[in-house]
């Protein structure tokens, strides 16, 4: 009797760690705004990372687009730096539109000399795609939003599959002060206010007759 339960034990454990195992296997990329979110003040300067996690070394990635959405209201970009490490190659293809209005546009390609070992081997599961600058010009919350994600394989005859993204903000606000979140009044709400607006103005109409 003994030795059954302790098979079953061993055979309950073996299927946890195959489940943990696919699990991981199944991963997905994920490309991700780090900080996710930080305060400075109007004239300060905040620096974000763009990271992606959960590569796989079998399929490293050799490039990556993105749009990176700002509020140009709030913040200013100041600078941008692909592959600060330098992970995918010394002579890497860089065609990024730069920041322009709310937004900055990033396409990048490892060096055409990368192998799938070389950029395994320095990529890891997860490494910084990019490095940003920006400076807060007025109190107010920016969200920092991905979009248009892209990640190749790594030698750019296919797209990894699944990737997500995962947004952050920069809250720029008055020294002391919590962020002032700028929030766009929903119809709904805009008609409520403009209906107890006129409520009001006829109140005071009646009174003063």
């Amino acid at each position: 009797m003994k030795t059954i339960h302790r098979t079953l034990q061993r055979l309950a454990l073996a299927a946890v760690a195959a489940t943990a195992f696919l699990s991981q296997a199944e991963a997905a990329p994920v490309v991700s705004v780090s900080p996710a979110s930080q305060t400075i003040g109007v004239g300060g300067n905040a620096a974000v990372n763009i990271i992606v996690s959960g590569l796989s070394l079998t399929d490293p990635t050799g490039g990556f687009s993105l749009t990176l959405g700002f509020n140009n209201t709030f913040v200013s970009g100041v600078s941008f730096l692909n592959d600060p490490g330098h992970l995918m190659g010394l002579a890497p293809l860089d065609l990024s539109g730069g920041f322009g209005g709310g937004s900055l546009d990033l396409f990048f390609v490892a060096d055409a000399t990368a192998t799938l070992a070389t950029l395994a081997a320095a990529e890891g599961t997860s490494f910084t795609l990019a490095t940003l600058s920006f400076m807060g010009t007025a109190a107010g919350l920016s969200p920092l939003t991905l979009s248009n994600v892209v990640l190749s394989n790594w030698n750019g005859d296919s797209t990894l599959a699944g990737v997500s993204a995962v947004n952050g903000s920069i809250c720029v606000s008055v020294t002391g002060e919590p962020c002032v979140i700028n929030a766009i009044p929903e119809p709904e709400t805009m008609l409520l206010l403009a209906t107890g607006l006129a409520a009001l103005a006829l109140r005071q109409r009646r009174r003063r007759a």
